[in-house]
Parts: C-alpha cells; sequence; structure tokens
C-alpha cells in the first residue's frame, strides 16, 4: 500500500463517521423527549395544625395510655424533627409522620410538641434545653 492508498483510507473512515455522528445527531431532534409543565404545591400554605381550631379536646401528656418522653428535638421553618422514647424504643419523627401507627406528629416548637391521636390531641411540654 502506498500512501495515497492509506490517505483515501483515512479519509473514508472519518467522512463515515462523520455522516453516522450528523444522522445520529438528527435522530436525536427529531426523537426529542416532551417535556411537561409539573406544578408543585407550595409548602408555605400547607397549615402546620398547631392551632386547635378544630375543637379537639386536648389531653395532657399524664395520660397512662401515652406515655412517651421526649429525648431531642430539631426545629425549624422546615423539617422538623422530635425523638420521643417509650420503655427501650426511641422513635425519630417528623411532622406529619405516625408514632406507632397511632398517634401522628402534629406541630413541634420549642415549648411542646402535639400529637394527635383517637380524636384527641397530646400535648408533651418540651423540657430540652431548659
Amino acid at each position: 500500500m502506498n500512501t495515497k492508498q492509506i490517505k483515501r483510507l483515512i479519509i473514508g473512515f472519518v467522512g463515515f463517521l462523520s455522516i453516522a455522528l450528523f444522522l445520529m445527531l438528527v435522530l436525536n431532534f427529531i426523537n426529542k423527549p416532551n417535556i411537561q409543565d409539573i406544578q408543585f404545591t407550595n409548602i408555605d400554605k400547607i397549615n402546620k395544625g398547631s392551632n386547635n381550631s378544630a375543637g379537639q379536646e386536648v389531653e395532657d401528656i399524664k395520660n397512662a395510655d401515652f406515655s412517651y418522653t421526649i429525648v431531642g428535638y430539631r426545629y425549624g421553618d422546615s423539617r422538623s424533627s422530635v425523638i420521643v422514647k417509650r420503655g427501650n424504643k426511641e422513635f425519630v419523627l417528623y411532622e406529619g409522620d405516625l408514632l406507632e401507627n397511632r398517634y401522628e406528629l402534629i406541630s413541634i416548637s420549642p415549648d411542646e410538641i402535639i400529637f394527635k391521636g383517637s380524636g384527641k390531641l397530646y400535648k408533651l411540654e418540651n423540657k430540652i434545653g431548659k
């Protein structure tokens, strides 16, 4: 093989690759994805349920049925959490989570933690860090 044939072979190979890449680019433009608009709920509009507007009965934590103690908490504008303990079990809960599939964590504040269960609100006094 002389240099002219090698040159033609390399140019032919580069030309073939160029055409293949161009065809793939055209196919990508033809088969572009259909992007749809997704509407998200504004997190600021969600009621945290800290007020007792539903007229539900608020029970103090001294109820024997609800014998949990607060181990720790994290309070903020979003993703507040609390750690409660009953016996030798500890539970990490975020607002809206269920405690043992029975009590829903309604609100967390530096002063109190409120749970809802069986149509009643259970209020735990927050003594952590005081």
